[in-house]
C-alpha cells in the first residue's frame, strides 16, 4: 500500500505529512496522476449544520449563499466549512480515469456516481453554483473534484431521486446500524429536529421491527417543515406509532409529553441541536441502547449523565463506513420516493437563535464557561465578529501559517494570541516581532542571530534571533507589509527550506515555526506595485483571517465599553459608569482607529467625567471639544448656588452654532454643508443667518 496514493496525501497543501481530511488546504488542481480519478459535480450535498451556518451568515440570500460556498472551496481547495468543521457529499460525472486507478468496480467514463465520503477530504472545485435546494440543504454545481484510489463510489441507479439519494447517503453507515440494532426490540424513541431526518430513522427502524413495536417521534418545536401536504402525513402516521413537537433542549418537559411510554429500549438522536442528547440517556431503560445519529451532540456528556443517574446503557455514536450500507440506503431511498416526492417543499427562514448554535463545540464552551477561557478578554457579542471566532479556534488546531489583516486598532495582535494559545504549540515559545519598529540595518541580525564578533567587534558574544528563539513554536511579524524586499527573499527561503544561517555563520540553522503574520495594507496592491513578493504572499497567506473593524461590529461597542471601564476602574482604583444614551451614542460615531481609539476615550472619560455616571454631555465634550461653548454646559463652580439649573435651550444653540460653524469651514459650499450635517440647503441658510455665520 502506498500511503501518498491511496489515502490522497499527495493532494496536501497545509499543512503537510497529514490525512486531507485533516489539512487545512488541498491541492484541487485539474491535472490528475495516473491513479486518480476525476469526475464533473453537478450536485452537491451539504451537511447539515453546514448548511445552516452558510445560509444565517449570508442573512438568507441568495447570491451570498453561493458566494460563501463558493469562498469555502477558494479558501481550502476543497468544500470543508471551517466554522462547522463538516463537508457533505456530491455527485457527477466521470470525466476522466487514470491508467492506474484500481477499478475494482469497473467504472467508465460517463458512468453518473455519487462520492460516499465527506468532502471534508476531497479535493474539489467549483467554477459556479447555479441553483439552491433549501429543503434538502443541496446545490447544483459546475465544477469537478479528484478521487484518489481508495474513496468510494457509489453507481447512481436511474430510478432513484439523486437529492434523496445523497441525503440518506449523507447519514453514512447509521441507518444500516440502527437497523440491525432495532431487530427484536420493541418501543423506539426517535428524536431530532429535521422532519425528513426523522422519517428516514423512524423507517429504518420500521422495516425491521415487531408487528406490535411503538415507535415515538419527538421533533423540535423550532424544526422548520420543508416538506408538507398529505403524503408525508401518510408516511409520518405509517412510521410512527406517536409524533408530538417539543422543545428537545428542555429534556424534563420531553419526559413529562411522553407519558407512560417511556422507557424505551432503543433511543435515536438525529438532531443537530448540541445538547439535545439529555432526553434520550433519560428516556431509555436500563440496559437499553442509546444511538447518536449527528455528530454534533456529545458523546461525553451523555457517559457523565449514565454515571449521575446510575443507570447502565449501550451508548453508540454514529457510524461512517459499513459494509454494504450503500445498498441498505438507496433501498430505503427507492421506497420512501413515492411518497417524498408527492410532498410539497416550502420555504421559511431560518430561525437565528442563540439558544440553538450551529456547533457541538460552541455550546459547549458557552455552557462551560471554556469558550470564555479560550478567548480570553475578547469581547464578542455581534454576528460578524463571532463568525471569525468560531473560524479563528478552528484555524488553532490546524497547524499551518495565518495572514491577519484589518484596519489598524481591530485587534490583530490580539487574534494572534488566541490561535496560539488554543494551537498544539500553546506550551512551546511564541515570539512578537513589529516589522517597522527594527532598523533595517539590524533586522537580518535580529531575525537570524549573529555569530560572535559580527556586528560590535571581536569581542561582541553570538546571538540568537527570533526564528532560533521560537524554535517549535510560533512567530508574529507585526505589520509584514513593511519588511524590505531583501528581508522579503531571507524570509521566503526560511519557509521554503526550513532552516537559515546567522549573519556570519557557515553552518545552516535548522527551524521548525509556525508564522502568523498581520498587515493593516492591502498587499495585493503592494504586490501590484512591486513592494511585496507575490510567492511570499502565497506562503504566509495558507488561511487568512480578516478582523471587521468596528463599525462592522458595532453590536460589540456597549460590552467593550463595559469591558473598558471594568479593567480601568481596577486600574484607577475608580468606579465608573455610562447612561444607556451615551452608548448609543458611541454606536453610531465612526471609529478609524477602532476598538484601540474607543479604548482610549472610555479612559479619558473615567478621568474626565465630574461625576460617577458618565453621560451623553460627558461623551459628546471628549469627542466634539472643538465644537462646544463649554461655558455653557459647565456644571456650577464650588462657590455657586448648586442648584442653579442649567440653559438647555443655550447649550442645544450654542451646539448647534458650532456644528455648523465646523462644518462651514470644513466643507464650504451649502450644498456640502448640508449633506454632511443632514439637512436641506433652505434650513441651512436660514440657520446660516441665524447665528450670523
Amino acid at each position: 500500500m502506498n500511503q501518498n496514493l491511496d489515502f490522497g496525501i499527495n493532494r496536501v497543501l497545509e499543512p503537510q505529512y497529514v490525512l486531507p481530511v485533516s489539512a487545512w488546504k488541498l491541492d484541487n488542481g485539474r491535472k490528475i496522476m495516473p491513479f486518480e480519478l476525476k469526475i464533473a459535480v453537478n450536485k452537491i450535498h451539504i451537511e447539515g449544520t453546514s448548511f445552516k451556518q452558510i445560509c444565517l451568515e449570508a442573512n438568507d440570500n441568495d447570491e451570498r449563499i453561493k458566494q460563501k460556498i463558493m469562498d469555502i472551496v477558494i479558501r481550502r481547495g476543497k468544500l470543508h466549512n471551517p466554522v462547522t468543521d463538516t463537508g457533505g457529499l456530491f455527485c457527477g460525472f466521470i470525466t476522466e480515469i487514470g491508467a492506474e486507478y484500481p477499478n475494482d468496480k469497473g467504472f467508465e467514463v460517463g458512468d453518473r456516481v455519487v462520492c460516499n465520503a465527506s468532502l471534508t477530504s476531497i479535493p474539489l472545485y467549483i467554477d459556479k453554483v447555479t441553483a439552491i435546494d433549501r429543503a434538502f440543504g443541496q446545490v447544483d454545481v459546475e465544477g469537478y473534484a479528484i478521487l484518489y484510489p481508495l474513496v468510494p463510489l457509489v453507481r447512481k441507479p436511474e430510478d432513484v431521486p439523486i437529492n434523496l439519494m445523497l441525503f440518506a447517503l449523507n447519514e453514512s453507515g447509521t441507518l444500516l446500524k440502527i437497523s440491525s440494532t432495532a431487530v427484536g426490540k420493541k418501543k423506539f424513541l426517535v428524536v431530532g429536529n429535521n422532519q425528513l431526518t426523522n422519517i428516514f430513522y423512524g423507517y429504518a427502524i420500521k422495516k425491521v421491527a415487531r408487528e406490535d413495536a411503538e415507535i415515538v417521534c419527538l421533533l423540535d418545536k423550532k424544526a422548520y417543515a420543508v416538506l408538507k401536504g398529505s403524503s408525508i402525513e401518510k408516511l409520518m402516521t405509517g412510521i410512527f406509532t406517536e409524533a408530538k413537537r417539543v422543545d428537545i433542549l428542555k429534556p424534563l418537559e420531553c419526559l413529562a409529553d411522553l407519558d407512560t411510554k417511556a422507557p424505551f429500549d432503543l433511543s435515536v438522536n438525529c438532531a443537530d441541536i448540541p445538547g439535545a442528547e439529555t432526553i434520550n440517556i433519560l428516556a431509555t431503560k436500563k440496559g437499553g441502547t442509546v444511538v447518536f445519529a449527528n455528530l454534533i451532540n456529545n458523546y461525553n456528556i451523555a457517559l457523565y449523565i449514565t454515571e449521575s443517574i446510575s443507570r447502565q446503557l449501550d451508548i453508540r455514536c454514529a457510524d461512517g463506513y459499513v459494509e454494504a450500507y450503500d445498498k441498505f440506503d438507496i433501498e430505503i431511498v427507492k421506497e420512501l420516493a413515492p411518497y417524498i416526492e408527492s410532498a410539497v417543499e416550502t420555504s421559511e427562514q431560518l430561525d437565528d437563535d442563540p439558544a440553538y448554535p450551529i456547533n457541538r463545540r460552541t455550546r459547549l464552551q458557552e455552557v462551560s464557561g471554556q469558550r470564555k477561557t479560550m478567548l480570553e478578554d475578547f469581547v464578542c457579542e455581534s454576528r460578524a465578529m463571532a463568525a471569525v471566532l468560531d473560524e479563528i479556534l478552528t484555524v488553532s488546531k490546524y497547524d499551518c501559517n495565518v495572514l491577519i489583516t484589518g484596519e489598524t486598532g481591530v485587534g490583530k495582535e490580539k487574534v494572534a494570541n488566541i490561535i496560539y494559545k488554543n494551537s498544539n504549540r500553546k506550551m512551546q515559545p511564541f515570539i512578537k516581532v513589529n516589522c517597522a519598529s527594527i532598523s533595517p540595518t539590524l533586522i537580518e541580525a535580529e531575525f537570524f542571530g549573529c555569530e560572535k564578533g559580527v556586528l560590535s567587534g571581536e569581542n561582541s558574544s553570538e546571538r540568537k534571533g527570533y526564528f532560533e528563539l521560537a524554535d517549535n513554536g510560533a512567530i508574529f511579524l507585526d505589520d509584514v507589509g513593511g519588511l524590505s524586499q531583501d528581508m522579503q527573499a531571507k524570509l521566503l527561503r526560511v519557509i521554503q527550506d526550513g532552516e537559515f544561517y546567522r549573519m556570519g555563520g557557515t553552518l545552516p540553522i535548522k527551524t521548525n515555526v509556525r508564522i502568523m503574520s498581520a498587515t493593516n495594507r492591502d498587499i495585493e496592491e503592494l504586490i501590484e506595485a512591486g513592494g511585496f513578493r507575490r510567492d511570499l504572499y502565497y506562503r504566509l497567506n495558507v488561511v487568512r483571517i480578516k478582523v471587521p473593524s468596528l463599525k462592522e461590529r458595532a453590536g460589540d461597542i456597549p460590552a467593550l465599553v463595559n469591558h473598558f471601564l471594568k479593567m480601568y476602574g481596577g486600574k484607577f482604583d475608580m468606579k465608573r459608569t455610562i447612561d444607556r444614551d451615551a452608548v448609543e451614542y458611541l454606536k453610531q460615531c465612526d471609529w478609524p482607529g477602532n476598538i484601540r481609539e474607543l479604548e482610549n476615550v472610555v479612559q479619558r472619560l473615567m478621568m474626565s467625567a465630574n461625576n460617577e455616571q458618565i453621560t451623553l454631555i460627558d461623551v459628546m465634550k471628549e469627542l466634539h471639544g472643538d465644537i462646544f461653548d463649554s461655558s455653557a454646559i459647565e456644571p456650577p463652580l464650588e462657590n455657586e448656588n448648586p442648584d442653579k439649573v442649567m440653559d438647555l435651550e443655550k447649550m442645544v444653540q450654542n451646539f448647534e452654532k458650532n456644528i455648523l460653524k465646523h462644518a462651514c469651514e470644513e466643507y464650504g459650499s451649502t450644498r456640502k454643508i448640508a449633506k454632511a450635517v443632514g439637512i436641506s440647503q433652505t434650513q441651512l441658510v436660514r440657520k446660516k443667518k441665524k447665528y450670523n455665520l
